[in-house]
C-alpha cells in the first residue's frame, strides 16, 4: 500500500513540474513583444548563411531549388517541312538539311536579318540548306527568310554565325559618304552603356541627328517633369560618351517601341525637320531596340502604304546582333496635303486618347499594378493602301498577286528610304556574356519600381551575378548617419544579396549559379562555363562622393553597372563616403550625375524594422 501510494506521489508530481514548465514556457512566448518576434525571425532566416545580411530571395520566402533546371527543347527535326518549297527529303536524309558549296549564292537578301541567302555553309549568315535553296527563282527566295531568323521566329532557339566585328562597323560606314539622317537609339536602361563610343568617326561632326531614348515606358515616374530631366541627362550622356558637341543633334525623342509612346511624335518631328531632303538611318548598339522601331515605323504614317504588306519585318529578340545586314522600307513624300490630313487625324483621336489616358492613371492610382502606370499610345496610319496603290499593285483579273518590293521600278527611282542597321557591339555590354534566357531574365517586363536599402561601411550589396558595389567607408558630421542609402534600378528577376565586404568574394562564388544570384543561370554544362566566367572585377580607383550640403531627398549621383542596371545612392548631409563598384570585366561601371531619377525617395515605403532594406510602394503617379 505504501509503495503503492509514494508511486502515485511521483506521477503526480511529475505530471504537475511538466505542466507548470510547460505553462511558463508560454507565458514567456506570450510576453514577447512583436518587435522581439520579428527580430528573431530575422535571425533564424539568416542563419544559416554566413556573412549574408539580406537575400530578397530569403525575404520574399522563395524556397530556393538547387536543381540544374529543364534542357533547352531539342532540335526540331521537322523544322524544313514549315518552308512551303520544301518537298522533303530522302530516306534516311539528314533532317536538319545539309550545305552545298557548289551552288553560288544569291543576291536576295534574308526578309529577317538582311543578310543575302546561300546554302554554301551553316555558320555563315544567310543560310538555307541546299533541299530548300537549290532551284528557287529569285522571286520564291524573296519570301522565305534564312535558318537563323526562322528559329527565333518560331522556336526562340538562337543560333550562332560568323560575324567579325569588323563587319558591323563596315556595313555602317557606308552612311560616311550619304547625305542621310541618323536616328540614334539609345537604351535608356543602360546608357551610357549603350552608346557607341566610336559613333562620332561614323557620323561625323556635321551630320543631322534625331537622339532617341527607347524604354521610356521602364522608368519611373518621380516628378510632373521628369521626361524632361530624361531627355537633358540622355543629350548630356550622348555629348560626354562620343557624340561630338552635340550641335548636329536636330531633336531628342523619348519612345517606347513595346508600347508605341512617343512615336508620333517622332514621326511629326521628322517631317517637320528633315521632311524628304534624304535617306534615313536607324543606328544604335546591340538590344537597344532598332528593329523594333524599324517594324512600327513599317506600318505607321512614314512608310509608303504599298510597301508595308510588301516588305517583311525586321526580326527582333533579347539576342543581340538579330540584324546583320541592312533592311529598309521607302519613306511616304509629307507633302503639304498629307500632312494636314495626318494632323486632322491626330486632333480626331486626341478626346479619346486623353479618356484612355485619365482612366490608365485612376486605374494605376487604385490597384497599384505597374502596367497601368506605364505610359501607352497607339500608332496609327491617315492613309489607306487602296487610296494611293497604283494599278501596278492591283490584284487585276489576271496579273499575279505581289508578293514582294520591287525596288527596280521607276516610282521607286527617286525615293528616300529608312534603313535598319546592325547593332554594334559596346564594350560596355555584358549580352556577349549571357544567354537568350538570362537576357530575358535582365529585361524589365513592367514599370521599374526601385528598391532601396541601408548600406554601412565594410557593407557590399550584390545585384545578381553581374555587379557589386562596396561602402568601404563613410563620414558624417553626424553621427546618427553612419550609413548610406543606395537604391537599386533593375529587373524585379535580379535578386539582391547584402554581405560583409571581407567576405563578399567568398560569398559570391559560394552562390553563383544559384537562385540567391539569379544570373547567370545554372545549366547542364555548368561547370565548363562556371570556369569560363569572369567574375567580378573592381574599376581602378575609388568611387568618391561629398555632399556638402544638407540632404534635399535628392539622390546626388547614379552608379551605372553596365547591362545589369544602376544604383542611386542619397548621402546624408555634410558627408563623404568612398566605394568600390564591381561588374564583369569592370565594364560599364560610370557616375551618372545628376541622377536619372533624383527624386526616387519619394517612391520607396518605409523602413523595414531588423532590415537593411526599405518596402516597395505602388507606382507613383501624380495628378495633373
Amino acid at each position: 500500500m505504501l509503495k503503492s501510494t509514494s508511486r502515485l506521489y511521483k506521477i503526480i508530481n511529475k505530471n504537475v513540474t511538466l505542466t507548470f514548465s510547460r505553462l511558463q514556457n508560454t507565458a514567456a512566448e506570450i510576453g514577447q513583444s512583436s518587435r522581439q518576434r520579428a527580430w528573431l525571425l530575422a535571425r533564424e532566416r539568416y542563419q544559416d548563411h554566413e556573412h549574408v545580411h539580406y537575400s530578397s530571395v530569403l525575404e520574399t520566402k522563395i524556397k530556393p531549388k538547387f536543381s540544374i533546371p529543364e534542357a533547352q527543347p531539342a532540335f526540331p527535326e521537322d523544322w524544313m517541312d514549315d518552308y512551303e518549297f520544301y518537298k522533303g527529303g530522302q530516306d534516311k536524309a539528314d533532317k536538319k538539311g545539309t550545305p552545298d558549296a557548289s551552288v553560288p549564292p544569291s543576291e536576295v537578301p534574308c526578309n529577317g536579318c538582311g543578310a543575302n541567302l546561300h546554302c554554301s555553309s551553316e555558320s555563315l549568315p544567310g543560310y538555307i540548306p541546299s533541299e530548300i535553296f537549290r532551284g528557287r527563282t529569285h522571286q520564291e527566295l524573296q519570301t522565305i527568310t534564312c535558318k537563323r531568323c526562322h528559329f527565333l521566329n518560331h522556336y526562340n532557339i538562337a543560333l550562332d554565325v560568323e560575324v567579325a566585328p569588323s563587319t558591323y562597323v563596315e556595313t555602317i560606314s557606308r552612311i560616311q559618304d550619304k547625305f542621310a539622317l541618323a536616328i540614334v537609339l539609345v537604351d535608356l536602361l543602360d546608357f551610357p552603356s549603350s552608346i557607341w563610343p566610336g559613333m562620332q568617326h561614323v557620323l561625323g561632326t556635321k551630320r543631322p541627328v534625331f537622339l532617341v531614348g527607347n524604354k521610356v515606358d521602364l522608368l519611373p515616374r518621380d516628378s510632373n517633369v521628369y521626361l524632361q530631366h530624361i531627355k537633358d541627362s540622355l543629350m548630356r550622356e550622348f555629348v560626354k560618351h562620343g557624340g561630338g558637341d552635340g550641335l548636329n543633334v536636330k531633336n531628342v525623342s523619348l519612345i517606347s517601341a513595346k508600347t508605341g509612346y512617343g512615336i508620333e511624335e517622332l514621326i511629326t518631328q521628322l517631317h517637320k525637320t528633315w521632311a524628304y531632303k534624304g535617306d534615313v538611318y536607324l543606328l544604335g548598339c546591340t538590344n537597344v531596340g532598332k528593329s523594333s522601331l524599324f517594324n512600327i515605323l513599317l506600318n505607321s504614317d512614314y512608310c509608303r502604304p504599298e510597301a508595308s504588306d510588301l516588305v517583311r519585318k525586321a526580326t527582333t529578340c533579347p539576342w543581340p546582333g538579330t540584324t546583320l545586314k541592312l533592311l529598309r522600307f521607302p519613306i511616304l513624300r509629307p507633302s503639304n496635303d498629307r500632312i494636314y490630313q495626318r494632323f486632322k487625324r491626330l486632333v480626331s483621336e486626341r478626346s479619346e486618347k486623353a479618356a484612355m489616358e485619365k482612366e490608365r492613371r485612376a486605374v494605376a492610382r487604385e490597384t497599384g499594378a505597374a502596367a497601368a502606370a506605364q505610359p501607352v499610345a497607339s500608332v496609327g496610319r491617315t492613309f489607306d493602301r487602296r487610296d494611293v496603290t497604283n494599278d501596278a499593285f492591283a490584284m487585276s483579273s489576271g496579273s499575279k498577286p505581289i508578293t514582294t518590293l520591287n525596288d527596280r521600278q521607276k516610282e521607286y527611282k527617286e525615293a528616300r528610304w529608312v534603313y535598319d542597321t546592325p547593332g554594334v557591339m559596346q564594350p560596355d555590354q555584358l549580352t556577349p556574356l549571357l544567354t537568350t534566357d538570362e537576357l530575358v531574365k535582365l529585361q524589365p517586363t513592367t514599370m521599374i519600381r526601385p528598391r532601396a536599402f541601408r548600406l554601412r561601411p565594410q557593407i557590399s550589396i550584390l545585384l545578381g551575378g553581374l555587379a557589386r558595389l562596396d561602402l568601404l567607408e563613410i563620414t558624417s558630421s553626424k553621427k546618427q548617419f553612419d550609413w548610406l542609402k543606395v537604391f537599386v534600378f533593375a529587373s524585379e528577376n535580379l535578386p539582391v544579396l547584402i554581405a560583409d565586404t571581407q567576405a563578399a568574394e567568398e560569398v559570391y562564388k559560394r552562390y553563383l549559379g544559384t537562385p540567391f544570384l539569379g544570373v547567370p543561370l545554372a545549366s547542364e554544362d555548368w561547370e565548363a562555363r562556371r570556369k569560363r566566367w569572369p567574375g567580378l572585377q573592381c574599376k581602378e580607383g575609388d568611387i568618391v562622393l561629398a555632399n556638402e550640403g544638407r540632404n534635399d531627398g535628392k539622390l546626388n549621383c547614379d552608379i551605372t553597372l553596365s547591362s545589369a542596371g544602376w544604383m542611386g545612392l542619397l548621402l546624408p548631409g555634410h558627408s563623404e563616403c568612398r566605394l568600390r563598384a564591381w561588374t564583369p570585366q569592370a565594364a560599364g561601371i560610370y557616375k551618372r550625375k545628376p541622377a536619372l531619377i533624383p527624386l526616387a525617395d519619394r517612391l520607396v515605403g518605409k523602413h523595414i524594422r531588423y532590415s537593411l532594406a526599405y518596402n516597395t510602394t505602388t507606382p507613383f503617379v501624380f495628378k495633373k
